[in-house]
């Protein structure tokens, strides 16, 4: 008797089951990458923030006192775009990062940063085309960090 699934009719069937599979582990291998590059920009972000709060809270008082409270939020405003108070220097992300500071002496008030930044993937960094099927999908994230610390 003959058998229907001989090892010689597998001939083959590897690289068959290889093609059909390539296509998910390079999705999955890109989709892994690009994630960890967005929680890698997010914390850049949110430190930049953070540090850019921080050295306008502790600014405030005496900037509010000697009357160069603009010159201590621009500070801090480059401070989270490019990770000095020294301007004209590179971004620390990639694109452009708008940031809102509110200073308010007021001791109940915290002094407060917001960044924005939006996040662009490295495949297919504008949208992902629809074809004619349905609409083309954004796939730019706004990523957004804000922080709060009392005046010191």
């Amino acid at each position: 008797m003959k058998h229907i699934f001989s090892h010689h009719n597998q001939k083959g069937v590897a690289i068959v089951e290889f093609t059909f599979t390539l296509p998910l582990l390079l999705f999955v291998l890109f989709a892994s990458a690009e994630v960890g590059r967005l929680l890698y920009q997010y914390n850049t972000l949110t430190k930049s923030v953070e540090d850019g709060a921080r050295y306008l809270a502790g600014q405030v008082r005496s900037a509010t006192a000697t009357g160069t409270l603009t010159t201590a939020t621009n500070n801090a405003v480059s401070l989270v775009q490019s990770g000095t108070t020294v301007g004209g220097q590179p971004s620390l992300l990639p694109g452009s990062i708008s940031v809102t500071t509110q200073t308010n002496a007021a001791a109940p008030n915290p002094v407060l940063v917001t960044a924005t930044y939006t996040y662009n993937p490295m495949i297919l960094p504008n949208k992902l085309p629809g074809f004619g099927l349905w609409n083309d999908v954004t796939l730019a994230i706004p990523l957004t960090a804000r922080v709060g610390m009392p005046v010191l």
